[in-house]
């Protein structure tokens, strides 16, 4: 099992005291946060891509590319990228490229995305978003792949012969992830294609995806592509006792649900609903339901080793993420957590 840091890119006002980064701050402390992780021995590092909101890293590749500079082991990823809403081709350079740059480090995790909104705002239909996803994801394989490519789509004009530049290091091509769980599409397209399955966890705990990660092994198995993956993510918090996880946190991550449940996911989901349809507003986040039945791991050491322990067995997990920068945290107690979950968690974690 490995595990790996993920950022989402949430740039939103600190609520416990009012200050907003700048992007400048935001995109270089993206890269600190890389270093402190490969640092400490963390196996990934993964940048979320979202557009026109206050998620603001919305080019992965180029953020991966300035942190394979700074960086020599770690593996670097996205978390995730949404693929139908580039040109295959383009996505493909794009990421053979940080796998250039990083030596043979670069991964992707891909997904459709949660905002619907994304798709008429960059010029795609979200109606297609299904038919985009597999498509790309074959023809970026390809690509990856094989040389003097020649193929015909539904959705971009054909290659005649093409060959990718520059080629990736990694052969036969840089892994690729399948972002999904709510439904059973992504996973059994995952499991059809040989690809690993990251369950989207943050919005629900592991054990919830527990049915789709039994389907997806069962899809997957006797197809020849060897053992299957599954990865999960949680949002995390570490300190030296729940007191104090609470006092740093828990105001910090409920402004930040309730960012997405209030404001966010209406916003995304307005343009896609039919006329006169209001948006749903979920409930208002609660610390205590989301720490002890949902996705938020956070406590002292002991506390978190308990629940990732007990998520790791539900779905026979390969891969755990932990977003840790939630809320506008400020990098001294984002780094104590990092530090306390690799040495006081981890160790144990992977002897589970």
């Amino acid at each position: 099992m490995n595990f790996g840091i993920i950022s989402l890119g949430d740039n939103r006002p600190d609520p416990m005291t009012g200050r907003l980064r700048t992007p400048v701050e935001h995109h270089r402390e993206a890269v600190e946060l890389a270093q402190k992780a490969e640092s400490l021995g963390f196996d990934s590092f993964h940048i979320g891509e979202h557009h026109g909101c206050d998620y603001i890293t919305s080019a992965p590749p180029v953020i991966l590319g300035a942190i394979a500079m700074k960086t020599e082991r770690i593996g670097l990823s996205t978390a995730t990228a949404l693929l139908p809403l580039h040109d295959p081709v383009l996505f493909a350079e794009n990421y053979a490229t940080v796998d250039v740059l990083s030596n043979g480090r670069a991964e992707v995790v891909v997904s459709r995305g949660i905002i619907p909104r994304s798709y008429g705002d960059l010029g795609f239909d979200y109606a297609d978003s299904r038919s985009l996803f597999k498509e790309n994801i074959e023809l970026v394989l390809r690509l990856w792949r094989e040389e003097n490519v020649h193929w015909k789509g539904r959705h971009r004009n054909p290659l005649d012969g093409f060959t990718l530049q520059p080629r990736p290091v990694q052969q036969p091509s840089p892994p690729l992830w399948v972002g999904g769980g709510f439904g059973e599409e992504s996973v059994l397209l995952a499991a059809e294609m040989g690809l690993p399955l990251m369950i989207p966890s943050v919005i629900q705990p592991p054990t919830a995806f527990a049915p789709m990660v039994e389907k997806y092994r069962e899809s997957f198995q006797d197809r020849g592509f060897g053992p299957p993956r599954v990865g999960a993510l949680s949002h995390t918090h570490v300190a030296q006792d729940l007191k104090t996880a609470r006092a740093r946190y828990a105001r910090r991550h409920c402004d930040y649900l309730d960012w997405v449940a209030q404001q966010l996911l209406p916003w995304g989901l307005e343009p896609v609903l039919p006329p006169g349809t209001p948006a749903p507003q979920l409930p208002v986040a609660d610390f205590d339901r989301l720490r002890t039945e949902g996705p938020l791991v956070v406590g002292d050491s002991q506390e978190v080793l308990d629940r990732l322990a007990g998520f790791k067995e539900s779905c026979g997990l390969d891969r755990h993420l932990f977003h840790v920068d939630t809320g506008a945290l400020p990098q001294e107690a984002l780094f104590d957590c990092l530090e306390r979950l690799a040495s006081e968690v981890l160790p144990s974690l992977r002897e589970v």
